[in-house]
């Protein structure tokens, strides 16, 4: 198995792959049932409990499998260390006191040894109802000087909601002419309205106190055939197409600043409804061939080539920026096309059994956002003056992995380069800044277990820096928001008896200067270093019933996470301490 970007994989997979596998459907008829119950200990109050009840059934009769799930889960309150209510985040929004539930299926018919075809749908749908918004007083006082904090009565009818509705069907022949073909067509449904927010100091935003949604529909397939050169199986060749459309759009809900600045920021009278973005539409076509060769038990290697083509395109709209004016100006609408071609390829080698190195080199890209522009356009912007491309990045990797005994353990070291940035406006077009940048860095992990599997113990290291170059500037260092500071993990735990697994981990992240001459800006701020420590242990009661315990920030330690001191909102309104001392407790049960 090679890292990184490979061909196969379209838009977005510019540094690697990550696999999410879900439970499948069939097999034994089985069921379980999961109830989980949490609370902070800084403070017991009915408002901060958090439970949830999750119900799973699976199994498979004749030709048919099937599994079915569905849940339901109420998120309370947070409070820190000191026992105080965390604020609401005001720039990224949070579900503190939501309620959300999710049901969802598969439906497998396997119509011949070697077809299958499989439905797979899925919904999801979570919504706040809180009392509580954040003090925008807190804005006034230094930066980083005080926490943010909340405050009670919040009048908003329409609060934070997240809703997903994902279909899925899957066709499968594991023999057609001697290769296999996998087919897949998709469509998603998503929606999420965000937190209220002051954007009156935002000239491109109209002078509002607003809050935004955003819809987006997405439906696409993809068509991979496996396909063996040689009759030991030895050389094969993955290859295939994809398509995908999505249609985005951001309405934006506006209030009365008025009552907003009358209640303290409390109450949200809505007063109409205006375009942030208008609808945009992306369709994506790409092609792909990656071959993988194996030469013998120590030596393989694969490489690829893949190509996309790209087009954006939105109608005419009003801007923001003009919404307030007696004759407001219209942007027109047009599209924008680009296309990429890709390539990747990597060698492993096995000198002994149990141990592997590897060296890849592969590319990969993100389409531009041109949404982030074009929501914040000003009159006269057009989109037929754009210049742009698919940002291509190059990924370089080493590594290893290996096993010694009872131990497991792996090293990669990586770099990757890029010479473009984000979008930005220009001459009422858009433009994709000449930003070099430089990232490397290395991740390192190593996992024990004794021979009677009484004892374990592993930790983890991850560090990284970045480095970009603005066109006719010096190099400097890249923001926190990009570049996280160094990371170490570590874990021992402990089974007195087989039933019962203790583990005690810790999670350490460094320090770092973030700014620019000793300027703070955003993603720019010098940050202080913390350690957090938890606990989890299992207890499995016969073959059917497992309880298992965790306690989350188990010394009950003041800090701020990365998030919080980088302020993002550049202000105290984002200066969140972490959660405290949180004791989760969950039930499961196998029928």
């Amino acid at each position: 198995m090679l890292r990184g970007s490979n061909a196969i994989y379209g838009g977005g997979a510019t540094g690697g792959i990550v696999s999410i596998t879900t439970r499948p459907a069939g097999g034994q008829p089985q069921a379980d049932t999961t109830v989980s119950f949490g609370t902070p200990l800084t403070r017991l109050r009915a408002d901060g409990l958090n439970g949830s009840v999750q119900q799973h059934f699976a199994g498979s009769e004749g030709i048919v499998d099937y599994a079915f799930d569905v849940g339901v889960r109420h998120t309370g309150n947070s409070y820190d260390a000191k026992g105080q209510r965390i604020a609401p985040e005001p720039s990224q929004g949070d579900m503190f006191q939501s309620n959300a539930y999710n049901i969802g299926g598969k439906l497998g018919l396997r119509f011949a040894p070697d077809q299958r075809v499989q439905l797979a749908v899925s919904h999801y749908d979570a919504s706040q109802d809180t009392k509580f918004a954040s003090d925008p007083s807190v804005a006034k006082l230094p930066a980083g000087s005080v926490p943010a904090r909340d405050i009670g009565g919040l009048q908003l009818d329409d609060q934070n909601r997240i809703r997903n509705t994902l279909v899925n069907l899957e066709y499968e022949h594991r023999d057609l002419l001697g290769s296999m073909l996998s087919a897949q067509f998709y469509y998603r449904d998503y929606f999420a309205r965000f937190t209220p927010f002051d954007a009156r100091a935002v000239s491109t935003r109209g002078g509002n106190v607003d809050q935004a949604m955003q819809n987006s529909e997405v439906f696409g397939s993809r068509l991979t055939i496996k396909t063996p050169l040689t009759s030991d199986q030895r050389t094969r060749l993955v290859w295939g197409m994809d398509f995908e459309q999505e249609r985005s759009d951001m309405p934006i809900d506006i209030f009365d600043p008025a009552a907003y600045d009358a209640s303290g920021g409390r109450v949200f009278t809505k007063t109409g409804t205006l375009t942030y973005m208008p609808p945009i539409t992306t369709r994506s076509l790409g092609g792909f061939g990656q071959l993988q060769h194996k030469f013998n038990e120590r030596w393989s290697a694969e490489g690829g080539l893949r190509y996309q083509y790209a087009r954006a395109s939105f109608n005419d709209f009003v801007p923001l920026s003009q919404s307030r004016l007696a004759a407001p100006a219209t942007v027109k609408g047009g599209s924008v096309d680009y296309s990429a071609l890709l390539g990747n390829i990597g060698i492993a080698y096995r000198p002994v059994k149990q141990h592997e190195f590897y060296v890849a080199f592969s590319q990969g890209f993100n389409l531009p956002d041109i949404g982030l522009q074009v929501r914040n356009a000003r009159a006269g912007f057009n989109i037929g003056s754009s210049d742009l491309q698919p940002v291509k990045t190059n990924n370089y990797e080493m590594g290893w992995r290996g096993a010694f005994d009872n131990t497991l353990a792996s090293l990669a070291l990586f770099y990757t380069t890029s010479d473009l940035g984000d979008v930005q406006s220009f001459n009422n077009g858009l433009i994709l800044t000449r930003t070099a940048e430089r990232i490397y860095g290395a991740e390192a992990a190593v996992d024990y277990l004794s021979d009677n599997e009484q004892w374990g113990a592993g930790g983890t290291f991850t560090w990284m820096r970045g480095r970009e170059t603005p066109q006719g500037g010096s190099s400097q260092q890249m923001s926190g928001y990009r570049i996280p500071p160094l990371k170490l993990t570590g874990y021992v735990q402990y089974r007195p008896v087989p039933a019962w697994n203790n583990r005690l981990q810790a999670t350490f992240f460094a320090g770092h200067d973030y700014r620019l001459n000793g300027v703070n800006s955003f993603g720019r701020r010098d940050v202080s270093s913390y350690t957090t420590l938890d606990f989890i242990s299992s207890y499995k009661l016969g073959k059917k019933d497992t309880v298992t315990v965790g306690i989350q920030n188990l010394l009950n330690r003041y800090y701020y996470p990365l998030y919080s001191q980088l302020l993002r909102n550049s202000n105290n309104t984002s200066h969140l301490p972490a959660a405290g001392i949180t004791l989760t407790a969950t039930y499961q049960h196998r029928w």
